[in-house]
């Protein structure tokens, strides 16, 4: 029977591997467990917290306090829509840009590239009076308006388009599908894993939005979880595990929605990818 030898080197990499775990992992642990303690256990201090009582008191003192319910289907509804709408006009975008030959195609992928290059920031004065214009302050759509497209979707689903190979759409438009039966059909379930990690990645940008929606709203109740769990942290000031409540219902949809999608994340960004 082999047996794997065990060098230096594989015993370096398995510690790596356990100190990368663990300093993930230790602040998840922290944020959960204290936000289930009662009290009088968060108020000891230790840096281990030990979950000998758990308790949902903080859960729901986090949602007395201030709108988190109302703010987390605002949450919900604007990851929805905006993750959605970058998902379809990534797809159609990144179609364009690899499958139909037309002349400008290079100069319109350097634009999109180009979009990569500036912050967020530089762009916020400019959405903030588009946004305000258009009537959309304080509400659903005026947070999601501007992020409808996203660079890095396109880029990422190009990428995925790329690697595939060209002969079965070629195939598929010899037996009289059209562009976007071609598309549904036959470009998006051979890139499945990449399209569900861009998938994930438009739904984690949206979820952890925190800027726009401050900015953009002025009602609690129309405002963001993230922005709601700021207010929190003021007014619970002297309560940290209640803090530690709010953070968990912020946490939990990101870290389901990475545990559940791991699988088709790790194989997404594992793929080949050709220029």
């Amino acid at each position: 029977m082999n047996r794997r030898r065990i060098t230096p080197g594989s015993v370096l990499r398995w510690v790596w591997l356990t100190v990368v775990v663990v300093v993930v992992v230790f602040p998840v642990y922290v944020t959960v467990v204290t936000a289930l303690l009662p009290e009088g256990d968060v108020a000891a201090g230790r840096l281990v917290p030990v979950p000998s009582r758990l308790t949902l008191d903080n859960v729901r003192a986090a949602l007395d306090s201030a709108p988190l319910a109302r703010q987390y289907l605002v949450s919900v509804g604007a990851t929805a829509v905006q993750a959605g709408a970058q998902l379809v006009t990534a797809a159609l975008a990144a179609y364009a840009l690899v499958f139909p030959r037309w002349r400008g195609r290079g100069l319109a992928f350097a634009l999109v590239l180009a979009t990569l290059a500036f912050p967020g920031e530089s762009l916020v004065i400019p959405n903030f009076e588009t946004v305000s214009g258009l009537g959309l302050r304080d509400s659903l759509l005026g947070i999601v308006v501007p992020y409808l497209a996203a660079g890095y979707a396109v880029f990422l689903l190009r990428q995925a388009f790329l690697a595939l190979p060209r002969e079965v759409w070629e195939a598929a438009r010899l037996d009289g599908c059209g562009e976007l039966r071609a598309l549904l059909h036959v470009v998006l379930p051979m890139a499945r894993p990449q399209l569900i990690t861009a998938a994930m990645w438009c739904a984690l940008s949206a979820w952890n939005g925190y800027f726009w929606p401050l900015l953009i709203t002025d009602s609690p109740q129309r405002r963001t979880i993230q922005v709601g769990l700021a207010q929190l942290v003021v007014d619970q000031a002297t309560t940290p595990a209640v803090i530690y409540a709010g953070t968990l219902l912020v946490l939990l949809p990101t870290l389901l929605l990475v545990l559940f999608g791991q699988r088709f994340l790790v194989r997404g960004l594992a793929a080949r990818v050709t220029t």
